[in-house]
């Protein structure tokens, strides 16, 4: 047996777990669904194929039938046209499995190896409550945050060797997919990578062009809605799953326009926070840190983030206990010889984060897991109607993410030059 087959069949081994995790999470979360016989329940991948079907047809897939619309670009529609021919349930199978397969590939890239990468990528797809519901609906969160995870963020890479891609390239499609991810080529701009940033928007305005090149009118349709500011939400906006910082505006001023208005500028402070926070931490060599840190300012910062989202936790945790490890292990050495390998060993020793701030990031994380909020009254606009106390409980997602986001710059800003690694994977 050759090394190359005996090391496909290890990863194989340690992607199993996480993968029929996912495939049960994925069949048998909501009401109705099965895993045995397979029966899921996959609205938002119901409504892609749909999307897919409609374009095909010659139809307008932002006016589909039913209760649920397609929200994103063009080109997301293009990509999935495959989904609409594909029969339903390999097309189920398969978006679930490339999803766990996703989850195994991010925390290797965070340093899980072996048995333990692939116990804790199973236990991600069963206790991660964004996670098992973006399984279980069938959504594409998984898919953002592994392209890119990683095209930006340094690590073990699944196929030794080089980069595939230019860097920003996984970035750039991202945004072509959901608008959200454009945050991180502010975040490549404010740390002067600057190719990978113009390979980032290259990337994302060569994809949205082929798009606008073979669909020119349902372009024209998103992109002229988008610029006078509508979502294709309307009034679902205030629905307590929503979770970013311009809903809880919504909600308070039950969308009045100066609660929009309001709402608008904290996103746009918060873009401000997470590109800061992110440049603070890649700056003393952090990297992971800063991509995951702005991967959360990128959800509070959308008008629209529901729960299912919030997938940019599992890098976020995996880099506070990372970043705990780092902590705990750093120790002077001791002795009469060892002054000189001391002062330079703690010279050139990596950052870590305040126990106060690891708690923050902790509390952050698991509000999102737990997600209190849920017991809200909610459903048939009962969000407008919240006492103070409710819509408190609601913003305390917001709350925890931005406090996060200021601690870290609070943090990152008092570490010395000289206390950042000379060079880092890149």
């Amino acid at each position: 047996m050759t090394a190359g087959v005996r090391r496909l069949g290890y990863g194989a081994l340690i992607c199993l777990p996480p993968v029929l995790i996912a495939l049960d999470v994925g069949a048998s979360t909501f009401p109705g669904g099965t895993t045995i016989p397979w029966h899921p329940v996959m609205v938002d991948l119901d409504v892609y194929r749909l999307a897919g079907q409609v374009l095909l047809d010659g139809g307008n897939f932002y006016q589909l039938p039913g209760p649920l619309q397609f929200l994103y670009p063009p080109f997301a529609a293009l990509l999935a046209v495959p989904l609409a021919v594909l029969p339903l349930a390999l097309v189920q199978v398969a978006w679930t499995v490339a999803g766990a397969l996703m989850i195994v590939a991010v925390l290797h890239r965070w340093g899980q190896t072996g048995w333990r990468l692939s116990l804790w990528s199973a236990a991600v797809a069963y206790a991660v409550l964004p996670v098992s519901q973006t399984f279980a609906f069938g959504q594409l969160g998984i898919l953002l945050v592994a392209l890119v995870a990683l095209d930006l963020a340094p690590g073990p890479r699944v196929l030794p060797g080089k980069r595939l891609l230019p860097e920003g390239v996984l970035t750039g499609v991202a945004a072509a997919l959901k608008l959200t991810p454009m945050i991180f080529v502010l975040y490549l701009l404010a740390v002067r990578r600057w190719r990978a940033a113009l390979t980032a928007t290259i990337s994302a305005g060569a994809c949205t062009v082929l798009a606008a090149v073979i669909l020119p009118g349902a372009s024209l349709d998103f992109w002229g809605r988008l610029a006078h500011g509508d979502t294709g939400l309307g009034g679902s906006l205030i629905y307590y799953t929503n979770q970013s910082v311009y809903a809880d505006f919504a909600r308070v001023f039950r969308l009045a326009p100066l609660g929009t208005a309001l709402g608008l500028a904290a996103c746009a402070v918060v873009v401000v926070l997470g590109v800061w926070a992110a440049a603070v931490w890649h700056r003393a060599g952090e990297v992971r840190f800063a991509v995951a840190l702005c991967g959360v300012a990128s959800l509070l910062a959308s008008p629209v983030s529901w729960l299912h989202h919030f997938v940019w936790i599992v890098p976020l945790a995996f880099s506070l206990v990372e970043l705990t490890r780092q902590r705990m292990t750093k120790s002077p050495m001791s002795g009469p010889t060892s002054s000189i390998r001391e002062a330079s060993s703690m010279s050139r020793a990596k950052p870590v984060l305040p126990t106060w701030l690891i708690v923050l990031g902790w509390l952050f994380v698991g509000w999102v897991v737990v997600s209190p909020y849920r017991r809200l009254p909610n459903g048939g606009d009962l969000e407008l109607q919240w006492t103070a106390g409710q819509h408190l409980l609601a913003a305390v997602t917001a709350i925890l993410g931005i406090a996060l986001l200021i601690a870290a710059i609070v943090v990152g800003r008092q570490i010395r030059p000289d206390q950042a690694p000379a060079a880092f994977d890149k």
